[in-house]
């Protein structure tokens, strides 16, 4: 093992992250009907049996189109093949659907050690979402970094007590959350230097010992 590395397990998001975030959710709001501030999964869930079985259908749909539109962020590739060949895991933790996964993962030609979706509960930000991944993979809690672009991913690595990574837009002001993440990146393949150097992209005082 590389002794220099500091992590040996990467957990990323997906939309945002992995590919460019192109889907338009305020029309998919307005397509359902959702006039509240709550995140569209947990909206469903509490319709009735029958208006839950529609809105489920066009999430669907939704999903369907923006996987078969979706393009990879730039670097994405690369960084997962340089992490592989360092004998680094890497994991996919999405609340999108199975099905919608697999097909941006076959279109783009991604794997992963492991992969889990919606259709694994439970999903982002709950704890046990990062625990299932690092269970499966043997690997330690202080030894997995969780890289995303959005809050339930920096919540959701904060519960499970695994270090996370913001993934920033290169001009992209911080966040009202930024502060919560252990790191920030501004692309994807800083991360290779991350695991090895991970105080040039700690916040604040936030450094790994």
């Amino acid at each position: 093992m590389n002794e220099r590395r500091h992590f040996d397990l990467i957990i990323f998001d997906m939309d945002g992250t992995l590919t460019i975030d192109a889907l338009d959710f305020n029309h998919l709001r307005q397509r359902l009907g959702i006039n509240v501030q709550e995140p569209v999964l947990e909206w469903i869930a509490e319709l009735p049996p029958g208006e839950r079985e529609s809105a489920w259908q066009t999430l669907h749909e939704f999903e369907r189109d923006g996987a078969l539109a979706s393009e990879l962020r730039p670097h994405a590739k690369t960084t997962l093949y340089r992490l592989q060949s360092l004998g680094v895991r890497t994991a996919l933790l999405s609340r999108n659907s199975r099905r919608s996964v697999e097909l941006i993962l076959s279109r783009h030609a991604l794997d992963f050690d492991h992969i889990a979706s919606r259709d694994d509960p439970p999903m982002k930000p709950h704890p046990e979402s990062i625990w299932q991944i690092v269970r499966r993979l043997g690997v330690e809690l202080d030894r997995a970094l969780m890289v995303g672009d959005y809050i339930f991913d920096i919540q959701a690595a904060q519960a499970a007590g695994v270090r996370s990574v913001l993934l920033l837009e290169p001009d992209e002001p911080l966040p009202h959350f930024a502060a919560d993440a252990d790191f920030h990146i501004r692309s994807l393949d800083d991360i290779v230097t991350l695991i090895e150097y991970p105080d040039r992209y700690a916040v604040e005082a936030k450094k790994v010992r």
